[in-house]
């Protein structure tokens, strides 16, 4: 039977993220479960939304277009 892999980086970032935004913006706790992460980076606190986004774009879950939103990339 073979194990099915999960990318733990990338789902804690998720995580965090979504613990991040329920934190900040107490009204979207319940529905951070179900948003993507370029509304989730939106309705992080302007100052850590360059790192989040820098995060998810070495991950490579977000392109580096998306990621040019929150973060200048060189």
């Amino acid at each position: 039977m073979e194990r099915r892999k999960i990318n733990v980086k990338a789902r804690s970032l998720r995580s965090d993220l979504e613990h991040f935004v329920a934190a900040w913006n107490t009204p979207l706790k319940e529905a951070v479960k179900s948003m993507d992460i370029i509304i989730l980076l939106r309705n992080t606190h302007p100052l850590y939304r360059g790192d989040f986004a820098s995060k998810f774009r070495l991950a490579k879950l977000i392109s580096d277009n998306e990621a040019r939103e929150f973060a200048r990339i060189l």
